[in-house]
């Protein structure tokens, strides 16, 4: 049990709804998901406005530098990552708060995909004094990555839920 959370924010859109199969045909929700904000655990929750069910948590590394910095209180996660080298059977690594990306990429054996650039600032005209983070997609989970190999976060989501991407009045 969590307990209450410290804030919920209301996501004001979906920027992933682009990812949908028509998205120009999405009927537009009168309810957004919504974070639980726990900020002495390091811990968002987000959930699903139609469901309440669980749809990502993001665990907050609260190293200094990055965007969020002194926000979250470190959050302690031990994460096992499967390891797959050739002529070998499964393993399974694990990733902590204080891994390093450059550590957890030679551990993975393979290329990781190009990673999505994340720029934050406090207001439209103010320069970016965290400087960019870069985010890696890797087993259901993304890592934002800070310049300086560090992992500020990491994001975990499940599979995507069948017809999740519905809404009641597109059903037949």
């Amino acid at each position: 049990m969590l307990g209450s959370p410290h804030k919920v924010f209301y996501k004001s859109e979906d920027k992933m709804k682009i990812h949908s199969p028509s998205p120009h045909k999405q009927v537009p929700s009168k309810c957004n998901d919504y974070f639980c904000n726990y900020f002495t655990l390091g811990v968002d929750i987000l959930f699903d406005a139609n469901t309440h069910k669980v749809k990502k948590f993001v665990l907050h590394t609260n190293y200094p530098g990055h965007y969020n910095f002194n926000i979250y209180h470190c959050c302690e996660f031990k994460i096992p990552l499967a390891i797959k080298k050739e002529n070998e059977d499964g393993q399974t690594e694990t990733c902590t708060t204080y891994s390093k990306w450059d550590n957890i990429h030679e551990l993975l054996g393979h290329p990781v995909e190009k990673p999505v650039i994340l720029h934050r600032s406090s207001s439209p005209n103010n320069t970016k004094p965290f400087g960019s983070t870069f985010c890696f997609g890797l087993q259901r989970m993304i890592f934002e990555i800070m310049q300086n190999n560090h992992i500020a976060s990491v994001t975990l989501y499940g599979p995507p839920r069948p017809g999740a991407h519905l809404r009641t009045a597109e059903l037949p």
